[in-house]
């Protein structure tokens, strides 16, 4: 009786092998063009898929405002736990921090001729 290999098959490890060199030249010839052919295809399907979405967002009802209300003892800022109670709070879109500012450069200083060095040196 014969016995036949187990694990991966030669067919199966050639159909991966060229796929991945299929992605792998698609992405060198992108970059031959100086474009991202991935992003823009992936920006194709997602534009189809929002087109397909786009009922179904239209349908979804507006969010609840933020409350601040005490939950078990405990503070909570919330859109949900909170119901009717407590009070609306605002929520406002901030910059963050921002990165400190370098310090200005000095002036950069001129190295001294060879006359100017003898001078000093001279002068010591």
């Amino acid at each position: 009786m014969k016995k036949y290999q187990s694990g991966i098959s030669l067919i199966a490890v050639a159909v991966v092998m060229g796929v991945l060199g299929a992605a792998a030249a698609f992405a060198l010839i992108s970059m031959r063009h100086e474009r991202n052919l991935f992003a823009e295809g992936l920006e194709k399907v997602g534009a189809k898929a929002a087109a397909v979405a786009a009922p179904v967002v239209s349908q979804v009802a507006p969010p609840a405002p933020m409350r601040k209300c005490v939950i078990h003892g405990k503070t909570v800022i919330s859109n949900a736990e909170c119901g009717d109670q407590g009070k609306v709070i605002e929520i406002h879109d901030t910059k963050g921090f921002e990165a400190p500012k370098a310090p200005p450069k000095p002036a950069p200083e001129t190295q001294p001729t060879a006359s100017e060095r003898a001078i000093q040196q001279a002068t010591r």
